[in-house]
């Protein structure tokens, strides 16, 4: 009897075991590294991510600091703080060296909202500063259920204190994040409209010419002259223009006459650069070395600076 007993409360406790194993796998959170925004409660609209993307993508090429928006509807057992925590290092956001990363997690289903920031960030984005702009940017869009516009403004608050951190102008944020200009309605006339004016003036000057053109034998206009000759029957194409007579065409190089001879060595060797010279050094360009930019990338930071949550 004591033995099994004893048997079921080692399955009892094996299954108790399991059983918190699989909670912690599925509060394991899951992300895409190479986005700005991983909403996976669906509750952001492609506007306001490519608006986060487009403000992160300004200070990683500026500053190395990136900022990420992280939605989920549960956590499950996880605290906001520890989850928070996960996404961060999971993310690797903001630079290896700098460790500038924010996150911002929202948490609809359970009517919640966090803020973190990497180590680097820990003396100048106070946790003061932070609760300040959840209180004044987040908070009054979170009750009314505007996710949109809660997370542009607070993205856009966050992404201005770290300009004003780094010594970077605000205008670089709204030059990366300026909406497209929408076409004009003001009066006149289009640059496409004149393309096809001067089209149709060309065209009726050349059916005036096959009108006017003489036809059968007869004189015909002369080539060349005045005003009143070759040039207004060469404009109307009835004349041709006179023909200049053509020069002989230069020798090729380190054929001519001049040291070396023909066929003789340059003076002075292969010029470099040319063909058959030294090779040029390699441009930058599509898939060249050099060029900064780029789209949204994970920088590598990852250390906890703490953060700070939604006041209930």
């Amino acid at each position: 009897m004591n033995k099994r007993i004893r048997r079921t409360a080692a399955a009892a406790a094996v299954f108790c075991l399991l059983g918190a194993g699989a909670i912690t796998v599925q509060a394991a959170p899951e992300l895409d590294p190479n986005q700005a925004v991983n909403d996976y409660a669906g509750i952001l609209s492609t506007e306001t991510e490519a608006y986060v993307g487009d403000l992160s993508v300004a200070l990683q090429n500026t500053c190395g600091a990136q900022i990420g928006v992280y939605t989920t509807e549960y956590i499950g057992n996880s605290t906001m703080e520890g989850y928070a925590y996960d996404v961060l290092n999971t993310w690797g956001l903001g630079s290896a060296d700098k460790d500038n990363g924010v996150l911002l997690l929202l948490v609809p289903g359970e009517d919640d909202y966090y803020v973190t920031r990497g180590a680097g960030l820990e003396a100048q984005l106070t946790i003061s500063k932070l609760g300040t702009i959840l209180d004044e940017d987040l908070e009054p869009s979170w009750v009314e259920q505007d996710y949109d516009a809660g997370t542009q403004k607070t993205v856009r608050a966050i992404a201005e204190e770290l300009c004003t951190i780094y010594g970077i102008p605000v205008s670089t944020l709204d030059n990366a994040a300026q909406a497209p200009a929408a076409p004009s309605d003001r009066g006149g006339i289009s640059p496409m409209a004149v393309v096809l004016i001067i089209v149709a003036v060309l065209l009726m000057i050349a059916l005036l010419g096959s009108f006017t053109r003489p036809r059968g034998p007869g004189p015909r206009p002369p080539r060349g002259g005045g005003f009143g000759n070759g040039l207004f029957w060469y404009g109307l194409g009835l004349a041709s223009r006179p023909r200049r007579p053509r020069r002989p065409p230069p020798p090729p190089p380190g054929f001519g006459p001049g040291p070396g001879g023909y066929g003789g060595p340059r003076p002075g060797g292969p010029r470099p650069g040319g063909f058959g010279g030294a090779p040029r050094p390699p441009r930058g360009g599509f898939g060249g070395a050099g060029r900064p930019g780029g789209g949204f990338r994970p920088g590598g930071g990852s250390s906890r600076g703490g953060g700070v949550g939604r006041r209930h």
